[in-house]
């Protein structure tokens, strides 16, 4: 079954649960990182964009490879 997620949303508790189906998506989620530990890479806006770019040229490749 698939579903667009027409019916609405409700949310609580840092979570949307759709209507119609039930899924539920995270709305409040962090990473999970022990306290203590430092960074694993800097917050910058160019490498959340070199990540981003990085991310979408593997899925285009693994699409391509798998024919959709």
């Amino acid at each position: 079954m698939r579903c667009a997620h027409r019916a609405g949303w409700a949310q609580r508790g840092g979570e949307a649960r759709c209507h119609g189906c039930g899924v539920r998506r995270f709305t409040s989620y962090g990473a999970l990182r022990p306290p203590g530990l430092a960074e694993a890479t800097p917050r910058t806006f160019l490498v959340g964009h070199q990540a981003d770019r990085a991310a979408a040229l593997n899925l285009t490749r693994r699409a391509r490879y798998a024919g959709v």
